[in-house]
């Protein structure tokens, strides 16, 4: 971002902490030009009013950006049952500054019931939009940066209030340790042992060990087998086997 808005109007988040990192997410353009999601858009990311002709000059760019954070943040203070600390503020306007959906969101929910970490988490869902040409929802590099920016700010504690911050941090979870991978691998295979010990005849001399193994996940596991359709549970635990994979493949699981 080489131009900045003007520091001297009366912003009504912090301007180093808030206002410079949402412009720096939209960059000031004084002509009008089409986002990824084909909205006209000019100044710092308005887009009420802006038509494929508009020009502005940048003073009126900053003070469009100033109002429009303004009327963000009394709409958000006005959402919010619990009183958001000065950073909480910050980045809940950069939310509903980009998100229209905002007061129905997990991030407001979860902030409300004061559960600061889901608020972060739910701030981090929103990063997808819908590309005009394809018509088909896509995830924005942009937005997922965006995203992470204002989730990490949100949690950012403010000067002077306590804070704790663990110095050694456990490693990664390896996959196979994780609950739903276990849970799921333990469904496919239990699945599976009941397709295979239906086949009865065809198996011969097999069919008894399966029983056996059956018996295990069944009797001894406490899985009844009324409540499964064995060939459901397989490819339904497989699937999430690999979309699991899948997310650790892409770093978010």
């Amino acid at each position: 971002m080489t131009a900045k808005p003007d520091p001297s109007l009366p912003w009504p988040i912090d301007y180093e902490s808030g206002v410079l990192p949402i412009a720096g997410h939209e960059n000031c353009l004084l002509s009008a030009y089409k986002c990824p999601a084909g909205k006209w858009t000019c100044g710092w990311g308005e887009t009420s009013g802006v038509t494929a002709t508009t020009k502005w000059t940048k003073a009126y760019a900053d003070q469009r950006f100033c109002d429009s954070l303004t009327e963000r943040a009394n709409l958000v203070l006005e959402a919010c049952t619990q009183e958001p600390t000065p950073n909480q503020l910050s980045a809940l306007v950069s939310f509903a500054y980009n998100y229209g959906a905002w007061k129905t969101s997990t991030a407001l929910k979860a902030h409300n019931r004061g559960d600061a970490l889901a608020a972060a988490n739910g701030i981090q869902l929103v990063d997808k939009f819908r590309n005009p040409k394809t018509g088909k929802l896509e995830v924005s590099g942009g937005l997922r940066s965006r995203r992470a920016s204002e989730a990490a700010l949100y949690l950012r504690p403010n000067e002077g209030s306590a804070h704790e911050m663990p110095q050694e941090v456990a490693s990664e979870q390896r996959m196979a340790k994780s609950p739903t991978v276990q849970t799921a691998s333990i469904g496919a295979t239990a699945g599976a042992l009941t397709l295979v010990s239906q086949a009865g005849e065809t198996l011969g001399p097999v069919s008894a060990g399966v029983s056996t193994a059956k018996s295990f996940w069944f009797e001894t596991l406490g899985f009844g087998t009324e409540f499964f359709l064995p060939g459901l549970v397989v490819v339904i635990c497989g699937l999430v086997l690999w979309r699991r994979y899948g997310q650790r493949l892409q770093g978010v699981a």
